[in-house]
């Protein structure tokens, strides 16, 4: 063999450097003689490590987000509410789907009442939890006692019970992106993939603006624009909603 040829060299005795881990540093200066410098160092390479760890969590909490999202389909609506025709997802119908994915991954949402903003309101929290990283999540919404045509559909205790129940529905469609409250029948002429909803929370918030109408006038300008949105989707649920209640709270203010 000549001098100018290259013998390969085995690949167990090649040394790969990197540079040491905040840990590695901490237990180098641990093994040193003991000083207030030492105390410092060790202070500042511990707080860096639990930088580095915080990061870590957040990212690999994003990341498993996305991989839920992914993983969630479209959910059919279970309930309808026969006094305006809408179809939607209750909760029961949402958990029954999307437990399995969101827990498969690490995940655990947990809910509490909290003080609302406004008054009047009830607000929900929900802390989404994995590996050491959350998140808060919050709804807030206004208890009804009665429905789109002025009739009593539940008692004050009831009606904060079914606001927290649907609090939970809306943080729930929130955190996964997740259509709610669409047509039963869909939309026969418009491509699955093509297909806009007006959210559940959006609709409610709408008829819940044309109940507080405090007189005609509002009521029509309301309802124009709740009306002009819905048609803009081609949303005919939401449309027959707003029309609906339009209709109702037309009769008690003329």
């Amino acid at each position: 063999m000549s001098a100018t040829e290259i013998q390969p060299v085995a690949p167990e005795t090649i040394l790969v450097r990197r540079d040491p881990s905040p840990m590695e540093l901490i237990q180098r200066a641990l093994d040193q003689p003991p000083s207030l410098e030492q105390v410092q160092v060790v202070e500042r390479l511990w707080t860096l490590q639990k930088e580095l760890l915080d990061r870590q969590a957040r990212i690999d909490f994003d990341e498993a987000l996305n991989r839920c999202q992914k993983a969630v389909g479209r959910i059919t609506p279970n309930v309808k509410r026969k006094d305006t025709d809408s179809w939607w997802a209750d909760y029961a119908e949402l958990d029954k789907h999307l437990r399995p994915v969101y827990t498969g991954e690490g995940f655990s949402i947990s809910y509490s009442e909290v003080p609302p903003i406004h008054p009047g309101k009830v607000r929900i929290c929900a802390i989404m939890s994995r590996a050491g990283a959350s998140r808060e999540f919050f709804h807030e919404i206004t208890p009804s006692t009665t429905g789109p045509k002025g009739n009593v559909m539940a008692t004050a205790t009831d009606a904060d019970a079914i606001a927290a129940s649907r609090a939970k529905r809306y943080i729930l469609t929130d955190i996964f992106n997740i259509a709610a409250a669409i047509d039963k029948k869909e939309k026969e002429a418009v491509p699955e993939a093509q297909r806009e909803f007006m959210a559940e929370a959006t609709i409610d918030e709408w008829v819940e603006a044309m109940k507080q109408a405090p007189d005609f006038d509002a009521l029509k300008g309301i309802f124009s624009d709740c009306w002009g949105k819905a048609k803009k989707l081609n949303d005919q649920n939401a449309k027959t909603i707003f029309q609906k209640v339009y209709e109702a709270q037309k009769r008690s203010l003329l």
